[in-house]
């Protein structure tokens, strides 16, 4: 593994890094979860125009086919403004499974106006949870699809044009199937939810909704492939998020503990202070050690189905020690919801439990290296 970035690499580094600290300041991302929907719709249109939402896509499409470590450092630039956008679920989750598995026509149909910066794509799984509600499946109907069921907490749903769907087979009992439905195509429902970043989320009901053979992207074992080089991606890219949250949290903390004195000297050099904040800058190096592995799988081409998973579960261990550190460390201020560090807390809580928390990640570890032994030492 090469632990050192590119020319190139550290050029998007640099461009995302202005372009969000430019335009995602703590007064400018307060003003914009102060919104019923919060979304910097500004910020979303000029990441389009630089070309970093088609970074990683195909040059037939506008993209510049770059890799995950490039896209990582703006998920990164991201993370530490915490700036509402949905960059993770718009272009990892959906635009990057479409522009590999879908139809040319389809990538045509959706993808330019989500590289401008004019679109938003989210994306919709199946169920999970306590209420006894109908969970998302497919069933064939002549030439076309027909979906029934119920996704809870869909990000950013409903400011969504369109959505990537993943539903159970009916047709196959045990299969899977993936395809695209608009966000206004008849029979699809969304009722608001609340979520603990503020984000606007949603959950989404479909009755009897008639998808087009044209709009299904892959069933059955396809369909499992996309979803698993979907989630490996999307742990991996949830990480690169997870390093900025905390890191910038982290620094805040620092900042903090500098200015403020108590009985005659600042906090930070009381000892206990300084070891908790060195626990939580070791649980960030971890993160972004095995982050970095999961990334240089992903663009070796080698599998990363073990490595994105550790990467997941450390998302959860770090965003624990590391989020508790630093809202601790600042002590009643860092509960204030007019000071910014409360949403560096609930972003690395909501990071935590994004696609499976800690518990779930060690049984699907387990389950992998119970099955192949020989992935561990590799």
């Amino acid at each position: 593994m090469n632990f050192t970035y590119t020319e190139d690499q550290l050029a998007i580094k640099d461009v995302a890094d202005k372009i969000f600290r430019d335009m995602a300041a703590d007064d400018k991302v307060k003003e914009c979860f102060s919104e019923d929907k919060p979304f910097h719709k500004a910020l979303w249109k000029t990441l389009g125009e630089s070309g970093l939402i088609a970074a990683t896509l195909p040059a037939e499409i506008g993209g510049s086919e770059m890799g995950m470590t490039e896209l990582s450092l703006v998920i990164e630039a991201q993370g530490t403004s915490v700036a509402p956008i949905p960059f993770v679920e718009t272009v990892v989750e959906c635009a990057m499974p479409i522009a590999k598995f879908a139809t040319a026509e389809l990538q045509q149909r959706v993808l330019p106006s989500v590289n401008a910066g004019d679109a938003v794509l989210s994306a919709v799984r199946p169920y999970e949870g306590l209420r006894d509600v109908k969970p998302l499946t497919a069933v064939v109907d002549g030439d076309n699809w027909v979906l029934n069921g119920v996704s809870g907490l869909v990000s950013y749903a409903p400011l969504a044009s369109g959505f990537l769907v993943i539903a159970h087979n009916e047709s196959n009992k045990g299969g899977s199937w993936v395809g695209y439905c608009d966000a206004s195509i008849s029979g699809l429902t969304q009722v608001a939810q609340n979520s603990t970043t503020s984000e606007a989320v949603a959950q989404l009901t479909f009755e009897n909704v008639i998808v087009a053979v044209k709009d299904v992207i892959a069933v059955d074992e396809k369909a499992n492939e996309l979803i698993e080089w979907q989630v490996q991606r999307a742990f991996a890219a949830i990480a690169s998020q997870q390093i900025g949250v905390l890191k910038d949290g982290l620094r805040r903390a620092a900042e903090y503990t500098t200015e403020r004195k108590q009985f005659g000297r600042p906090l930070s050099k009381f000892q206990a202070v300084a070891q908790q904040a060195a626990d939580a800058y070791m649980a960030i190096e971890a993160l972004r050690g095995v982050c970095w592995r999961a990334l240089d799988d992903l663009d070796s081409g080698r599998d990363a189905a073990l490595s994105a998973r550790v990467a997941k579960f450390w998302v959860c261990e770090a965003g624990h020690i590391a989020g508790h550190i630093f809202l601790h460390i600042h002590g009643g201020i860092g509960q204030d919801l007019d000071y910014p560090l409360h949403r560096y807390f609930t972003w690395a809580k909501r990071n935590e439990n994004y696609l499976g928390a800690a518990t779930k990640q060690s049984v699907a570890l387990g389950d992998i290296i119970k099955e192949a032994p020989e992935k561990v030492a590799i």
